[in-house]
């Protein structure tokens, strides 16, 4: 009877350390819809496991993880940010027998870079005869006064590839002609959708004339609606994709061979998941690629390193401050057509008032604060908090005394009346 005690009392006394299971928790930034196929290749391999797709954001994403008891297996984003906060707390397992694709994009040995994906513009052909629009080429057609309130854009803060059009913007244009273009952009802006798939359904239903999306949304409205077509930004960059597996007490073992399969030469010709992805191999032999294209990729390290920041001041510069941002550029563009007939005084304040409706109230002297350096994502972070508040009120007494300028201006002039 004492054998049996003791025996009871060393169980019991025993860690329990969890074995592998059948499920498979894949967090992603994409739709499942997009990842079907894959998920069904998979499936087909191994019908015993059990496949679980979270859609998030990457500020909710991150939440989820936090979590002590997560039991998230994978994570597959387009967004480098999304990894960043896991390779510093070292959260990532090591691939094994997984194999990375060696490139400059690559953003840690513990995060695979699969494929590509572009971007352009998206839109609806209907919409644009109905209103006598020219087709829009590039950012530049979309702050021109003909399209204002024909164009809408989702909101970087909630959509990562939105995020990196945004600072492809930046990097292309510099910090302050960047958000020049994009305050002028703003004026245009009948809306800022919550993500890629609202501002499709959008164009899609003749609700806005174009918008900016990823190569993958394009492809499958055109497929539905004849009158939808897309066009590729001139010379810009290419977007890779990553996937990491994530440390957990509850470690799937089938996280290596959805990896495997997700790199898997068959499976770029076999699944149509594929289809929107540019693989490595073609970037140095497709032509159409090559000229499309600029083969440099977006700074990362910049991007990590101010990717709070965009994103908050977007939403309190931009987003926030639609209908001034609107009344101020119609102002604008109005005096604009008859700039010549201004007086000299009317002239400066006209200056003036563009300067303050496309002037970000942080600058590039400021960028070098290193408080703005990592900003946190969340919203209730009191640091973060007393930013957007500053950034808020400082937008919109911009754009007032801009409105103000430019009405004074109309009144004083017979010429704009």
């Amino acid at each position: 009877m004492l054998h049996i005690f003791i025996l009871l009392l060393l169980l019991v006394a025993t860690p329990v350390i969890a074995q592998p299971t059948q499920n498979l928790v894949i967090l992603t930034t994409f739709s499942e819809t997009g990842l079907r196929p894959i998920l069904e290749a998979f499936k087909e391999k191994h019908p015993q496991s059990e496949v679980q797709v979270i859609q998030r954001r990457e500020a909710s994403g991150l939440r989820l993880l936090s979590q002590k008891k997560h039991d998230i297996d994978i994570i597959i984003s387009s967004s480098p940010t999304f990894f960043q906060p896991l390779i510093k707390t070292q959260k990532l397992l090591p691939f094994g027998k997984a194999k990375a694709r060696q490139n400059q994009q690559q953003l840690s040995e513990d995060i695979i870079s699969f494929g590509h994906t572009g971007f352009g513009l998206l839109w609806n052909q209907h919409y644009l005869a109905k209103n006598n629009l020219p087709i829009p080429t590039n950012w530049s057609d979309l702050a021109q006064p003909d399209y204002f309130h024909h164009i809408s854009i989702s909101s970087p803060y909630r959509s990562n590839t939105t995020h990196l059009m945004i600072e492809s913007i930046l990097q292309e244009y510099g910090w302050e002609k960047g958000w020049r273009l994009l305050y002028q952009m703003g004026g245009n802006l009948a809306s800022v959708e919550t993500n890629a798939f609202a501002l499709s359904e959008a164009i899609s239903r003749g609700l806005i004339g174009v918008g900016p999306v990823i190569d993958s949304y394009a492809r499958h409205y055109k497929e539905q609606f004849s009158y939808i077509d897309f066009r590729y930004q001139p010379q810009s960059p290419l977007l890779p994709n990553y996937v990491a597996i994530v440390k957990n007490n509850y470690q799937s073992r089938f996280a290596e061979d959805f990896v495997n399969l997700l790199l898997a030469q068959e499976c770029d010709n076999q699944t149509a998941t594929y289809e929107h992805l540019i693989h490595p191999k073609q970037i140095k032999h497709d032509d159409f690629i090559e000229k499309t294209f600029n083969r440099k990729s977006l700074d990362y390290h910049v991007i990590q390193q101010r990717s709070g920041l965009v994103k908050h001041l977007f939403e309190q510069t931009i987003s926030n401050q639609l209908p001034k941002l609107n009344q101020a550029w119609q102002l604008l563009h109005s005096i604009e057509k008859a700039s010549l007939k201004l007086t000299e005084k009317q002239q400066q304040d006209f200056t003036l008032a563009k300067q303050l409706a496309s002037t970000s109230p942080v600058n590039i002297d400021d960028m070098q604060d290193k408080v703005y350096h990592e900003l946190s994502l969340f919203r209730d972070n009191p640091q973060v908090h007393n930013y957007r508040q500053q950034w808020r009120i400082k937008m919109a007494m911009q754009l007032e005394q801009a409105i103000a300028l430019s009405q004074t201006i109309i009144n004083g002039n017979p010429a704009l009346q």
